[in-house]
């Protein structure tokens, strides 16, 4: 597989994700997250998804495992 097509599968891949997040609620588990860290200061709202990221890698790295 060239490096083209990897990266148009990968942004694919992406654009899949994006349309399953929207019209599905599967990814409610993935909010409100005791690991997601938010952050009020004035008016600026920082938000660091700590736990999302960590559930995220988890279930990659099983599925690279597993292919």
């Amino acid at each position: 597989m060239t490096f083209g097509k990897l990266i148009i599968l990968l942004g694919a891949l992406i654009i899949l994700i994006g349309i399953i997040y929207e019209f599905t609620s599967f990814f409610s588990i993935f909010k409100n997250n005791p690991l997601d860290f938010k952050f009020n200061i004035g008016n600026t709202n920082i938000y660091i998804p700590l736990g999302t990221c960590l559930i995220i890698s988890i279930f990659l790295t099983i599925l690279m495992k597993l292919f």
